[in-house]
């Protein structure tokens, strides 16, 4: 691509995940194309001054363009932006600002997020629950990739590392006295800024489905953390939501630490 000027001006704020751009009008200009090096993103009526660009990997550096295009698609003008995401790494927190608590059990909860690689997978973020006794478990992924065990049945009482995490945090979300017998994990999903879990437990011979999910977010310049569990059948009646008056039944945990 050739440019008769380069002097766009134009600006990015960087997300863990997220690029917003925006930029002043270019005389003449019909287009504006954007592009990360020299892959295409998207076209833009002359109309349109920002953008944002989603699904990008976090604490990594990008190098975007933007080109403004006349009619006839001759470049007019054009800017060139160097950007590095954040990260969503560090402590968050939920208070529990209510006397329902799970029989003191969810008084609040902190997670710590890790950013991590995986050679097939790519990136994605470890969740760690901090117990009372300052102890973590890491809630997702339970297993890690490539683990030929997962997907198998647990004991509900098992001591590894997944049976461990697993039960210490079914226990606190379990509102009834009764535990299944086993469970598995059924399915695991991952995104830039989000990811879930599918497991199925066993009790009493009745098998049910519960989703553990997560998702970043920025709120008010604030990092934040929605963290849910929802079931089916028996599973959806004993889980333990959000007490909170208007907050929902997902927890929503507010990064206090990197």
């Amino acid at each position: 691509m050739s440019f008769l000027f380069a002097s766009i001006n134009a600006t990015a704020e960087a997300e863990p995940s997220a690029v917003n751009f925006r930029w002043q009008a270019a005389d003449g200009a019909v287009y504006y194309d954007l592009y990360e090096k020299n892959d295409f993103i998207i076209r833009l009526s002359s109309d349109v001054l920002s953008y944002r660009k989603n699904n990008l990997q976090s604490d990594t550096e990008y190098s975007f363009s933007i080109a403004a295009r006349d009619e006839d698609n001759n470049t007019l003008d054009a800017a060139f932006i160097d950007v590095r995401t954040g990260s969503w790494d560090g402590l968050y927190e939920w208070i529990n600002k209510t006397s329902k608590d799970n029989r003191g059990k969810m008084k609040n909860l902190m997670i710590r997020v890790e950013t991590a690689v995986d050679s097939v997978f790519g990136q994605y973020h470890k969740l760690y629950m901090i117990m009372d006794d300052g102890s973590e478990v890491q809630i997702f992924p339970l297993y890690d990739f490539g683990d030929t065990s997962s997907g198998e049945w647990v004991n509900y009482k098992d001591t590894g590392r997944a049976g461990t995490s697993y039960r210490l945090n079914a226990d606190r979300l379990n509102t009834s006295i009764f535990s299944p017998g086993k469970w598995r994990l059924d399915s695991v999903e991952i995104g830039y800024d989000s990811g879930s879990a599918t497991v199925q437990s066993s009790a009493f011979g009745i098998v049910a489905d519960t989703i553990s999910s997560y998702r970043f977010f920025i709120e008010d310049g604030t990092m934040k953390l929605e963290y849910s569990t929802i079931g089916t059948g028996v599973a959806d009646a004993i889980l333990f939501r959000n007490p909170n008056p208007g907050e929902g039944d997902s927890f929503i945990l507010t990064k206090i630490a990197e």
